[in-house]
């Protein structure tokens, strides 16, 4: 049916729209933030994956570091071995090639010691090492008298040269009082001065065999005086 506006006047808009959807602006900002939120989960993502794999990277040097640390203190502690081992075998070596510099076998030694050893009574020698071309005796003796005897059958002896005390000192432990001491000297082989034709004794210094410019026991550095007099008395 046609209606025909006599009234000459437009109608009223209706107020309904004349489509279903939300207007165009709105849709846009949804589609916006959608793409916005999917690219910030997307760049998440790669920053953790970035981060998990340089922590895995971290860690698998941090392990090989440690299993080096452990390998190089295996070494370390396998190089202290050796340097002792070798620390020992220097000290062998030094001692033979004093020996053999003074063309000197251990029986001739021992046995030249052991008669010294015999002639004197209550000293004992704790230790015997060499040094340079001379020998170190360490021991102690139970008396200031017994001292003197045993330097003075090292001079008497013929087989120990330049008899020097190099330290003597009072001992009072366990309520026993003894002297420690500490003599060097150099150790002439019989053979040896057989072979050069020597025969004789010590060689005699100023002051006599072994003894220092004041006629005493040459070299007693830090000996009381008093105990340094019994000794020349004693000697």
């Amino acid at each position: 049916m046609i209606q025909i506006n006599l009234l000459g006047v437009a109608p009223a808009p209706s107020k309904m729209p004349s489509g279903g959807g939300p207007p165009a602006s709105i849709v846009t900002q949804v589609v916006v933030f959608l793409g916005a939120l999917i690219i910030c989960f997307g760049i998440v993502g790669v920053l953790y994956k970035v981060w998990d794999s340089e922590h895995d990277r971290l860690a698998g040097e941090q392990k090989k570091e440690k299993i080096r640390q452990a390998d190089l203190a295996a070494v370390k502690a396998q190089n202290a071995q050796y340097q002792q081992h070798l620390q020992d075998l220097e000290t062998r070596i030094n001692t033979i090639q004093t020996l053999q510099a003074s063309r000197v076998g251990p029986v001739e030694l021992m046995s030249s010691l052991g008669n010294v050893v015999n002639q004197t009574t209550d000293i004992y020698l704790y230790t015997m090492a060499p040094a340079a071309d001379r020998l170190t005796f360490k021991g102690e003796s139970g008396s200031v008298d017994s001292m003197a005897r045993f330097l003075a059958s090292l001079k008497k002896s013929g087989s120990f040269n330049d008899v020097q005390l190099e330290q003597f000192f009072e001992d009072d432990q366990h309520d026993h009082l003894t002297y420690k001491f500490a003599v060097s000297c150099q150790f002439i082989s019989p053979t040896a001065a057989s072979a050069a034709g020597g025969g004789g004794g010590a060689t005699a210094g100023p002051g006599g065999p072994g003894r220092g410019p004041s006629g005493g026991p040459g070299g007693m550095p830090g000996v009381p005086a008093q105990v340094q007099q019994n000794l020349k008395r004693a000697m």
